[in-house]
């Protein structure tokens, strides 16, 4: 049993001196990424921004019980977001749903999640965890770095404030890259100035504070995990509500809601009625089944285990528990989750080191959710992109 559940060893083995460590990995990793989810979620995967939360509730939790890398910490990609974003992109050009039908596109969102997780976890249980070493590193690198290329080219549009000026063209919103950017130089002259003014000091913020991480981290290791991103999503939703921004034509994220109306809805994807989407999602729930497990397995072999703990990473292992986050995860439409590099070594360097971290900041997501919705009322839509394509 605990080769299955090695919640069963590190439970054991468990040290509540690393309670401290676990804590405040936990709440740092919080501060940066759970903005980021939302991010991911509304812009990228194009689905209510509360589904991006409901994978850092279900999936480090589910993860924390049955993965075997200690200092993983999982949750949405901006890869598999933006792969869901093109199931739900077909479905509105074939007419099946529209653009604000929120409702059908995080029904989708669970269906490609629940497939992908289903493909992960019936790959665990064949032990085919040898596959990941069938993709080298520079290729997945390459993928990667091309969505990050599309996830730029689509993060203009709000950044430039032209949000208002595509509303009446479905064709480029749902278009390549290239007719956005034909849009884009097209409307130049319709560029809201506050909201450009907004993003372009948010991302002037963040690149000068990583540039001054750059040059002090060799004397002060400790400057590395200064909040600035943070600070700028608090600072900027302050002034926004301050100075009345959204008044002045500077759009907000607005209120964050599940689409049923009802927070935590179970809604089991595999339905019957569901066929005809599942049939459309299979191929790119494959992708992301592929991708998120090979970025995943880079990412545990690079951050490795943990020697506080007796737990050996396993390929199979890992299969089964990501396979049952993301079926977990589902069941509540969130979106795909999957081993991130960058957030797991925040965790691990922070003081991360067991997989109560990953227990703590479902916790602290759940706060998020249940109490601080509100308060994310103002935050311009123009900044809290910039953290997806910050991730490049």
């Amino acid at each position: 049993m605990s080769y299955y559940l090695p919640v069963l060893v590190w439970a054991r083995e468990y040290n509540w001196s690393y309670f401290k460590g676990d804590f405040v990995a936990a709440l740092t990793v919080a501060g940066i990424y759970v903005p980021m989810a939302l991010s991911l979620a509304d812009n990228l995967a194009h689905v209510p921004a509360i589904n991006g939360l409901y994978s850092f509730v279900f999936a480090p939790l589910v993860y924390a019980l049955l993965g075997s890398c200690p200092s993983m910490i999982v949750g949405p990609e901006a890869a598999g977001s933006l792969l869901v974003g093109t199931v739900i992109k077909a479905n509105v050009d074939s007419g099946k749903g529209g653009d604000n039908d929120a409702v059908l596109q995080a029904t989708i969102c669970g269906i490609v999640a629940g497939i992908a997780g289903a493909m992960v976890f019936a790959a665990g249980i064949a032990r085919l965890g040898f596959l990941d070493g069938v993709l080298s590193r520079p290729f997945l690198r390459g993928f990667i770095s091309a969505i990050g290329v599309v996830i730029a080219v689509d993060q203009l549009i709000p950044e430039l404030g032209l949000n208002r000026a595509l509303e009446n063209k479905p064709a480029i919103r749902h278009g390549s890259s290239v007719d956005k950017l034909r849009f884009i130089f097209g409307n130049l002259d319709k560029t809201h100035h506050l909201t450009f003014a907004v993003a372009a000091s948010s991302f002037l913020v963040i690149m000068v504070c990583r540039e001054i991480k750059r040059r002090l981290q060799p004397r002060y290791p400790g400057v590395a995990y200064f909040p600035d991103r943070f600070l700028v999503v608090v600072l900027s939703a302050i002034l926004a509500y301050w100075f009345d921004w959204e008044g002045s034509g500077v759009s907000v994220l607005g209120k964050v809601e599940a689409a049923s109306g009802h927070l935590f809805t179970f809604r089991w994807p595999f339905l019957p009625s569901s066929m005809t989407h599942m049939r459309e999602a299979m191929g790119t729930s494959f992708l992301i089944a592929l991708l998120g497990f090979f970025e995943s397995s880079v990412a545990a072999k690079s951050i490795g285990g943990n020697d506080a703990f007796s737990t050996q990473l396993s390929p199979n292992r890992e299969l089964v528990a990501l396979g049952a986050a993301n079926l977990v995860g589902a069941c509540f439409m969130a979106l795909p989750a999957f081993g991130g590099y960058g957030r797991s070594k925040v965790n691990k360097q922070t003081g991360g080191k067991s997989p109560m971290a990953s227990i703590l900041l479902s916790f602290f997501t759940l706060v998020t959710i249940m109490f601080l919705l509100p308060a994310l009322y103002y935050l311009p839509v123009c900044c809290h992109p910039s953290f997806c394509m910050m991730r490049y």
